[in-house]
């Protein structure tokens, strides 16, 4: 982990949501002058640390650790998102395929050569 990343998106957080340090250090026990040396880039926290203070700010490690920029991927999906997620995962390859063959009716010319797409569409047994 980039320990300046950390520093740097930990003090945006606590900035943007009007939070104390003492408020943030409670929520992940740890102690506030921990909290302030994260801040200051001075020390790399453990990732049970991690864990905790992104738990108490509702945010990815991810995205503490400068992974992603989406704080919560979770909640930016959305249930029905993560519903068909868990369904397609359960599904067979011929139901994939035929998945895959009506989500091609939506697809851009540019998802449709996308490296990503084809990825998906090969883990799902789909010939290209």
């Amino acid at each position: 982990m980039e320990n300046a990343i950390f520093a740097t998106t930990l003090k945006a957080l606590i900035a943007s949501r009007g939070i104390s340090q003492k408020w943030l250090a409670d929520e992940a026990e740890t102690t506030e002058a921990t909290i302030s040396r994260y801040i200051a880039g001075k020390n790399q926290p453990e990732i049970s640390i991690v864990v905790r203070v992104a738990k108490a700010l509702n945010v990815s490690v991810d995205y503490l650790c400068g992974l992603t920029d989406m704080p919560n991927p979770k909640e930016s999906l959305g249930v029905e998102m993560h519903m068909l997620m868990r369904c397609y995962g359960r599904a067979d390859s011929g139901d994939k395929k035929v998945l895959w063959t009506v989500l091609e009716r939506y697809m851009t010319p540019e998802e449709k050569e996308n490296p990503i797409s084809t990825s998906f569409a090969m883990a799902s047994g789909k010939r290209g």
